[in-house]
Order: structure tokens, then sequence, then C-alpha cells
């Protein structure tokens, strides 16, 4: 059974959060892919009912491992974000008990098909309950960057933006990202065909973490800067 931690709210400020408390971390590259394929890796973390299998949104929270394969990733180091998922960012089991000892997150292990390369695991983003954006802020960023805004999925009835960057849009409130995780994820969905995912801002500190274990994979970028 996927174990899971939270810990105390103790470990960083929570209060009167600042728009300068929070970072995006910018992905470079990819690296390991999910496992198995004709589920996008979806199924071992939201169970066969959990997600929708017309566009590949999570349809409850998160209850179980990702899974990786071992192609591309026979030296799990340092911290990356898979193929397929962009919301799901994992790191090496030093770099996720330091993690783990310095900042308020919830983490699942990763699993392996077959043989483990090594042990990892992956940060798991709460939903923000408050909306993000406004939907027309979502709309002209959306247009600007594609001929559509977005479509309602005929299945599971799940509107997802067309995938547009952080930097494209205004910052949310210091309300919204409020929280006891030092991590945390828009209620907004983004994407196209079978990928979706949120957008995730990360306390600074946290950020900066990563980013300075793995140059190569993030880099920080400031809420509303290209």
């Amino acid at each position: 059974m996927a174990a899971s931690v939270l810990l105390d709210s103790q470990k960083s400020s929570r209060n009167e959060p600042a728009l300068s408390d929070f970072v995006n971390l910018r992905f470079k590259r990819n690296r390991g892919w999910p496992w198995p394929e004709d589920s996008y890796g979806l199924t071992p973390m939201f169970g066969e009912d959990g997600w929708c299998h017309t566009c590949g949104t999570p349809r409850r929270k998160q209850t179980g491992s990702l899974t990786l394969q071992r192609k591309g990733m026979t030296n799990p180091t340092g911290a990356w974000l898979p193929y397929w998922m962009f919301d799901s960012f994992c790191v090496d089991s030093a770099l996720g008990e330091e993690i783990l000892g310095n900042f308020s997150v919830e983490m699942f292990p990763i699993h392996w098909h077959v043989t483990p390369p090594g042990e990892a695991k992956q940060i798991v983003a709460p939903t923000s309950e408050a909306a993000w954006y406004r939907e027309e802020d979502l709309t002209k960023a959306a247009l600007s960057r594609h001929s559509s805004s977005g479509a309602r999925c005929s299945a599971c009835n799940t509107w997802r933006w067309m995938p547009v960057l952080i930097q494209d849009l205004p910052a949310p409130s210091t309300e919204v990202l409020a929280s006891r995780s030092d991590v945390i994820a828009s209620p907004e969905w983004f994407g196209d065909g079978m990928q979706s995912f949120r957008h995730v801002l990360f306390r600074r500190g946290l950020a900066q973490r990563i980013a300075e274990t793995s140059p190569r994979d993030f880099k920080i970028l400031e809420i509303g800067r290209s």
C-alpha cells in the first residue's frame, strides 16, 4: 500500500502568504516513461475507474503510486518530470528524504516496472479549492497561442483549457495560495488529446532546492514573468 506523508505546517510560514513566496518550476526536459503505456500510467495512480479514458483527466484524488519504466531511467537521480505527466514531480530517495525533513509536502513512493533502478518518490501537489484564474484571462491567453481556447470532454464533462504557461496569465491571488503544503496545484485543467495537467507552484525554498539539484531539468520562473 502506498504511503504518504504530510509534515507539520510549522516547518514553513503559512501566515499571509505573499506572491513572492511562490515560484514556478519550468521543466527543460522529460525523463522516464509511465507504465502501463495503454493507460499513460494513470491506472496505478487513480485506479481503472479513477480517470477519464477519453481525455486522460483524473476523476479523483491520487491513491496509488506512479509506476515508471526503466527505459531512459537507468540512474534516477535528482529531480525530474516524466513524459505525459506535467504535474507529477519526481525526486530520488535522498532528495526526497531531505525535502520531507524540511518542507511540508505529500509524497508517494515511485514503483518500477520490472527491476527497480533505484528508489524514488513523487511529490503530490494538492489541488487548490478556489479558482486561480478568471475565464476571460484564460480565454485570451489560450487563443493567443492556439486556434481554440479549450474544449469540454464528451465523456467526463471536464473543461480543459488549451496549454498555456503560468507566465501567460495574471498571478493567482494570495488567498488561493494559502495552504499547509509547500506545493499547490490549480483547480483548472489544461491539455489536449490524452494529456491533462494542472499548473503547479512551489514555495521558493523548495523550488530552489529542486532546481539547484537538477539544473538540467528545471529552472525557476517568477510568477507573471516569462
